[in-house]
């Protein structure tokens, strides 16, 4: 099993999108053989002038390892929630991500995480579109 920790910064591809600077992320996945199911959970903070944009995400699917050695890059598909808090209002909304990365060893059980998704989530008629860019460590 992979756990991943680590940084996560969040561009909205939206005009006039901006960005959310501080985030995290989570990663659980099954690691035996090159497919596995992975469980990755999220939180992007944005704000804009005394008004936050807290935003959570939950999402489940596939990753495909593409090799074995020192760089293991790995390629994901996943669909899950969305729940964005703002002002005290909420939301929740439905859609996925699919991207990738690289996990380059740094020692026997510890790896160096570099990862970029694209990010699409379905609100009320709305396509909300990121680049969720990360890097973290691997256990």
């Amino acid at each position: 099993m992979d756990v991943s920790v680590g940084y996560a910064f969040s561009a909205y591809l939206e005009e006039d999108g901006g960005s959310a600077p501080l985030g995290a992320y989570l990663s659980v996945a099954g690691a035996r053989g090159p497919a596995g199911l992975e469980l990755d959970l999220a939180y992007h903070r944005d704000t804009f002038e005394d008004i936050a944009l807290n935003t959570f995400t939950a999402q489940a699917g596939p990753r495909f390892r593409l090799g074995e050695g020192r760089a293991r890059p790995f390629l994901h598909v996943l669909g899950g929630l969305r729940y964005d808090t703002v002002e005290g209002k909420s939301n929740t909304s439905f859609g996925g991500m699919a991207g990738g990365g690289v996990d380059i060893k740094t020692g026997d059980r510890v790896s160096v995480r570099l990862g970029a998704d694209f990010q699409i989530f379905f609100d009320e008629g709305e396509n909300l579109k990121t680049l969720r860019l990360n890097v973290g460590f691997t256990f």
